[in-house]
Parts: structure tokens; C-alpha cells; sequence
């Protein structure tokens, strides 16, 4: 019996952004606060704060675009990775060379209710594949490894281990 699983589109969390750059966030806010304070700062300093300031933006405006463009698709056989801003990368993991999988969530994550996935894989461009804000209700490791032991089956992939 063939049962054909859709593909699954997951996009991170928007909250990973606060998680990821928080403290890149809280910078820029104390520094344009210092900068608006007339007798702090002598006046030929604040020019290159605010330069400054503007970078951190713009670097964060790139870092919220990179992780809300990031999508990771889970097929029958394959697992995707498509990132990037200005150009499209995507990266593939053939699920049957998938060995391991962990789960891992900072504090940060515990509060807005996201973790990260770590997927261990036997590819040589991408041993390690981190799917960062991922919802904590999702139980994607439950699916990847279902689809995993699946396509292991299908091509008869065993693997063994030492027993004492």
C-alpha cells in the first residue's frame, strides 16, 4: 500500500526575528535615545551615531526580509531549504539520508513559543540543517521521521549499530 503524503510548506515564525535580533533592536533604540539628548553627546559625535543607527536599520530590515523569505518544504523524499532576498538558494536533503534530529529552544523561544529543529543528515554539502522558528505545537519531527523511515524502506536502507 502507497500512501502519498503532501508536501508541507513551513515558513519561520516572524517572532524568531525578536528572538534572533532583540538585542540588535534594543541598540538602535538606545542609541538614537542618546543621541537625542542635547547636552549628553558632544554635537560632531551624533552625526556618526545616527549614520550608524541608519546601518542598524537597514541591516535589520535585511535580517526581518531573510527570515520571513525563508520557507522549508518537506516532500515524499526531499527536504527543502529556499532562502534569500535578493537571489533564490535552495538546498536539498534526501530524507532517506537523514540519520538524526534534535529539538532545541533558547529562552527567548520558550516565551514567544517557538524552538528549532537541528536535522542530522549523511549529505555532504549540508550535514546540519537548523529550521529556526518553527511553532512549538508543530511535531514536524514526528513527520520528518515517518517520511524518513519510509523512503529508507523503499530504497532498503538498514542501518546497524553495535549491541553488547
Amino acid at each position: 500500500m502507497n500512501i502519498a503524503y503532501p508536501s508541507l510548506r513551513i515558513r519561520p515564525s516572524g517572532l524568531q526575528f525578536a528572538v534572533s535580533e532583540g538585542m540588535t533592536v534594543i541598540l538602535v533604540v538606545v542609541l538614537f535615545a542618546i543621541t537625542g539628548y542635547e547636552s549628553l553627546l558632544p554635537d560632531f559625535i551624533k552625526p556618526y551615531l545616527i549614520g550608524f543607527g541608519l546601518f542598524l536599520i537597514l541591516y535589520l530590515f535585511y535580517r526581518y526580509m531573510f527570515i520571513t523569505r525563508t520557507v522549508y518544504i518537506i516532500t515524499e523524499e526531499q527536504l527543502k531549504y529556499e532562502f534569500g532576498i535578493f537571489s533564490c538558494k535552495r538546498d536539498f536533503i534526501e530524507l532517506y539520508r537523514v540519520v538524526d534530529y534534535s529539538e532545541q529552544r533558547s529562552f527567548l523561544q520558550i516565551l514567544l513559543g517557538l524552538k528549532t529543529v537541528s536535522i542530522f543528515s549523511g549529505d555532504r554539502t549540508n550535514p546540519r540543517l537548523d529550521l529556526i522558528g518553527i511553532q512549538n505545537d508543530c511535531d514536524l519531527i514526528a513527520v520528518i521521521r515517518d517520511r524518513v523511515e519510509i523512503n529508507k524502506k523503499k530504497r532498503n536502507i538498514h542501518e546497524f549499530t553495535n549491541f553488547k
